[in-house]
């Protein structure tokens, strides 16, 4: 099964590739400006839901913009820090005109954040992780260029926004209720499971509540109902494959759970008013702009 369904250094257009504000390698990518990747085309490209192969830290110097990530909304803006682990559902949903960041795409991401984060910092520590981005880009671009030094240098900047993050969550006053905790839970099984498992009894039998009392607390805390996040995430995942892998339409059906290939389609127009095939059409058009 062919596939490709991540941002890469060879998806990169040439003049991206050879811009100042670029660097790529296998293991990493760093835009010390996203404004050659959002005024492109490949904004285009970039906007298809996808995988995050690369962990990913995101620091927002100016504009603002919104990704879905797992299927949640994340709306970052100026002063924020981004970051996204590897093998996350990522979808761009609104990026605006003076948006402006410094990227990092790295392979094996040195990180104790095992969640999406969103940090909001004081201007202290703002720029004290860009002074941190400023010493890698420094280092990648020195005679040496030394991955294991720009890898120390990951670690150091992982850890010193794990323990910013600490201190953030030590002076908050409101802590999450039983019923926020339990959304959360529900969530990630969703981002784990929701392309095969579309039961509700699965997912009680998971967060150990019964159907019924999952159901009613899903509804309170995000206003849908627990297959109507399942059905989000298996349209997530068909437009992944759609977009990005040569599956045939049939192959994709069975591979979310449908029994026939016609349930499929009829769930994927209902959903997206748009067949499968055209959606695929449509996807690929964009890719090769």
């Amino acid at each position: 099964m062919k596939q490709n369904n991540s941002l890469h250094p060879g998806m990169l257009p040439e003049m991206i590739r050879h811009n100042p504000d670029v660097f790529f390698s296998d293991d990493m990518v760093f835009f010390n400006g996203v404004r050659c990747l959002v005024s492109s085309p490949l904004i285009d490209k970039v906007r298809s839901p996808q995988y995050v192969e690369m962990g990913r830290l995101v620091r927002v110097t100016s504009g603002s913009a919104e990704f879905r990530i797992n299927l949640l909304p994340f709306k970052h803006q100026a002063g924020d820090i981004l970051i996204i682990p590897e093998n996350n559902c990522f979808e761009v949903v609104s990026v605006s005109d003076d948006y402006d960041a410094q990227a990092v795409a790295f392979r094996d991401l040195p990180s104790s954040f095992l969640r999406c984060t969103l940090l909001r910092l004081s201007g202290e520590d703002f720029e004290r992780i860009g002074d941190y981005l400023q010493l890698i880009w420094d280092v990648l671009h020195s005679a040496t260029g030394s991955v294991h030094v720009v890898r120390h240098l990951m670690m150091a900047l992982m850890e010193d926004l794990r323990l910013t993050e600490n201190v953030l969550d030590s002076g908050t006053t409101a802590h999450k209720s039983r019923g926020e905790r339990l959304m959360q839970d529900f969530l990630e099984l969703v981002a784990a499971h929701g392309t095969t498992e579309r039961s509700i009894s699965f997912y009680a039998e998971k967060t150990f509540l019964t159907p019924n009392h999952l159901s009613a607390i899903v509804k309170r805390q995000s206003g849908q109902t627990v297959m109507q996040w399942v059905n989000q995430r298996t349209l997530l995942e068909a437009k992944i494959l759609l977009a990005n892998t040569d599956s045939s339409i049939g192959e994709i059906a069975f591979r979310l759970g449908f029994d026939e290939e016609t349930s499929f389609c009829r769930f994927f127009k209902r959903e997206t008013n748009c067949t499968p095939l055209e959606y695929r059409k449509k996807a690929l058009f964009t890719q090769n702009r």
